[in-house]
């Protein structure tokens, strides 16, 4: 297949089943009708009390999952509508799938970290770890290898397609129902749990995992119609790159604000670890400094809000030049790194990823991040304890079909009604999951604390 049928096969429209009816002057392209189905729904909204990098902030300049979700999205947009036009240039891309490229990165900003429990990789480490340990003194389990290896290496990314295609309930069994390449979008790894998780590994592919058992004929059938091969989808690298230029600039710009790093501590850790872009990014940061060093009501905030954009810029242009260089390699799935890690900015990357290291070691985060843990390792012990009974359910009065019914409603109608696994065991470890993981930071601690007694 030509890489031109390749990109028309990926941007036209694709859905488990036929989309509702829209007004006749609906003039969205399928992508565009993606976002908008997402936008103003309630996972979404949940973002903004989850945690970026500062849990439990009350800070309202500082960015949560939501406000980051929403820069990455733009980030990425742009991104896809320089490589459009380059894309046009070369005659690969058919003129009426124009604007197709940019709408789909934009849906895929939006919901990349759908998934991620409260307390972000934290709270991931959490789950894990709980698993691990029941799986261990729970020698009667019914569960397969695979099924427990699900739990065991729980990752948000994985979550995120769980909750795009099935249990976000909308009235039927097929989640918000989108595109196709919206749900490829989010799929970093696509295999299972057992063939993931294989890091270090040479094969990008197998890092870590992308689907659920529950989730297999969805991936399945995505990958067969867009002709996959078990290989990322083109645009995964795109978002990848979003992701990491938003979040590395931002983090620091956040802890600035919050007085955990200065812009002695960016300009010592940058001149350390600069190479191809020495030059320039330090001598931006020099000008910055003389320029508002007696500007009166001015501090270090502003200074660092023009560096990021300014080392943005550079990431963004070396982020398309990678594409260019590398696009046989992407469109095959086959290139092995990510893009920013190959591009002329990777020194801009690798300066950043070091000062996030000084924000993310700050006593006021560490001690956040450990009260988070405890709130969900300890849910999961009450809720896994309690699906152990029979009386697990909402027919009931006692301790088990109480903490059943305080589980959402979506959560359980999914769970009854449109969740076809056969094993009960898995749907039963998995319900707690989707509840847990789908909460909020700050749900998450008051609903340890009221179910423990500490905080009615």
């Amino acid at each position: 297949m030509s890489y031109k049928k390749k990109w028309k096969l990926i941007l036209e429209e694709k859905r488990f089943r036929e989309k509702s009816a829209t007004i006749e002057s609906d003039g969205r392209n399928t992508f565009e009708n993606d976002y908008g189905r997402l936008i103003s729904s309630s996972p979404i909204r949940r973002l903004q009390d989850k945690t970026q990098v500062f849990p439990l902030e009350e800070s309202d300049y500082i960015r949560t999952r939501l406000t980051h979700s929403l820069e990455v999205s733009y980030l990425a947009s742009s991104i896809g509508q320089s490589i459009e036009n380059w894309l046009l240039n070369k005659k690969e891309l058919d003129i009426k799938l124009k604007g197709n490229l940019s709408s789909l990165l934009r849906v895929a900003g939006l919901v990349h970290d759908l998934g991620n429990p409260p307390f972000g990789h934290f709270g991931e480490e959490a789950i894990k770890k709980f698993f691990k340990k029941y799986f261990e003194n729970n020698k009667k389990t019914t569960l397969s290898d695979l099924e427990k290896a699900d739990f065991e290496n729980f990752d948000g990314n994985v979550q995120t397609l769980r909750i795009l295609s099935k249990l976000y309930y909308f009235g039927d069994e097929f989640g918000y129902n989108l595109n196709y390449s919206s749900l490829a979008s989010i799929i970093k790894y696509p295999s299972n749990s057992l063939e993931g998780n294989k890091n270090p590994t040479t094969e990008i592919a197998k890092k870590k995992f992308g689907y659920f058992v529950t989730e297999t004929e969805t991936y399945k059938k995505i990958n067969d119609h867009l002709k996959l091969g078990n290989r990322r989808h083109p645009v995964v690298y795109l978002l990848e790159a979003a992701d990491d230029i938003a979040y590395s600039a931002a983090d620091i710009e956040d802890g600035v604000k919050l007085g955990k790093i200065d812009l002695d501590d960016i300009e010592r850790i940058f001149a350390k670890n600069l190479d191809k872009n020495k030059e320039p990014v330090l001598n931006q940061i020099k000008e910055l400094k003389e320029k508002y060093a007696n500007e009166k009501n001015i501090d270090s905030s502003l200074i660092i809000q023009k560096f990021r954009i300014f080392t943005q810029q550079i990431m963004i242009e070396s982020i398309v030049k990678s594409f260019e260089e590398n696009y046989e390699e992407i469109m095959e799935g086959k290139l092995e790194n990510e893009v920013i890690d190959i591009s002329d900015a990777k020194d801009i990357r690798i300066a950043y990823k070091n000062l996030q290291y000084k924000v993310f070691d700050d006593k006021s985060i560490l001690k956040k991040e450990i009260a988070g843990w405890e709130a969900i390792y300890g849910l999961l012990e009450i809720f896994v304890s309690a699906s152990q009974s029979e009386s697990f359910q909402s027919a009931g009065n006692n301790l088990e079909s109480r903490l059943y019914k305080i589980i959402s409603t979506s959560h359980r109608k999914v769970y009854e009604d449109v969740e076809k696994y056969p094993n009960s065991e898995y749907k039963k470890l998995q319900l707690i999951v989707d509840f847990v993981s789908g909460m909020t930071d700050r749900y998450a601690i008051r609903l340890f604390q009221q179910l423990k007694g500490i905080k009615i």
